[in-house]
Parts: C-alpha cells; sequence; structure tokens
C-alpha cells in the first residue's frame, strides 16, 4: 500500500480511515489513544473473534483477542507468533515497509489480523505454523517495540 503522507497520521485520521473502511468496527479516541473494537472471521469456515485495537502516535499498534480466548494446543506450548498476553504480532516494527504510523490501520492492521487468525486457526488444526515470519527469543523483546520481530512475510497487503 502506497503511504499517503510523509508525516504520521493522527489518531483522529485513523478513526477516519477506520469508519470509512471498517465499519463494523466502532472506534473511539480516548487520551491521545484510538481504540477500536470489531469482529473478524477470517473465512466463513473459521471462528468469529472479537478482537480490540489500540494506538497511539508514535508506538506501534496493540492487538488484542477478547473472545474467544486463544487457546494452546499443549498447555505449555507457546501459540506462534504472539507477545506476552497471547497478543498476535502482525509485523517487525523497525521495517517501516510492514507498519509505520504514516499507513492507515484499516488497511494495514485489519487485514493482517485477519490473516493472522485464519493462520491461527491452520496451527491448531495442524501444529504447524503456516504464516511465515521470524521466531525470536520473545522474553528479550518484551514490549521494546521489537518485540514484533514475528511477522508474516509476503502476505501483508503493502
Amino acid at each position: 500500500m502506497a503511504e499517503r503522507n510523509r508525516r504520521s497520521l493522527s489518531v483522529h485520521e485513523q478513526y477516519a480511515y477506520m469508519r470509512q473502511i471498517c465499519p463494523g468496527f466502532k472506534c473511539k479516541v480516548q487520551n491521545g489513544s484510538l481504540i477500536c473494537v470489531g469482529t473478524i472471521q477470517p473465512f466463513p469456515f473459521t471462528e468469529s473473534y472479537a478482537v480490540r485495537i489500540t494506538y497511539r502516535v508514535g508506538a506501534s499498534p496493540k492487538i488484542y483477542v477478547d473472545t474467544p480466548a486463544l487457546r494452546r494446543r499443549e498447555p505449555s506450548e507457546r501459540i506462534p507468533h504472539t507477545y506476552e498476553g497471547d497478543r498476535p504480532c502482525l509485523f517487525f516494527p523497525p521495517d517501516e515497509s510492514e507498519w509505520s504510523s504514516r499507513k492507515v490501520i484499516a488497511q494495514t492492521i485489519v487485514p493482517w489480523l485477519a490473516m493472522w487468525l485464519f493462520y491461527y486457526e491452520i496451527w491448531l488444526s495442524t501444529g504447524e505454523w503456516q504464516g511465515g515470519g521470524t521466531h525470536p527469543n520473545v522474553d528479550d523483546k518484551k514490549d521494546s517495540g521489537l518485540e514484533h520481530a514475528e511477522q508474516l512475510p509476503d502476505q501483508n497487503p503493502r
């Protein structure tokens, strides 16, 4: 996806794009943050997920799957491409070709999350993550901005 501007989009601009592109999501701007909640069903044969996206200019969006809770195949097994708290990891933050604050959340994060949920469902069935990406030691990168070191390469709409 081509970048709209050379500057960061404000939370109000992101809000306007979400209303236009993802009208099923309910969004609000509160204390300088954009908070959007909605439902994503990656394909007709998959589960529907209640999701939440929070964003503040200057930080990476944070993505949460609220219900149903993400499940592990085995109690000790980590869900692939997640951060602490089982938050989906959608992109590699230092690489601005993936995500930057100049990009539209409704055209990047939302479709990437739908794709992540699709690969998550495949992983639940097969035990293999088919979405590609990098698997660093997440414990070393907890919410530092580099904790997004897992990505879905070549599948992100650019």
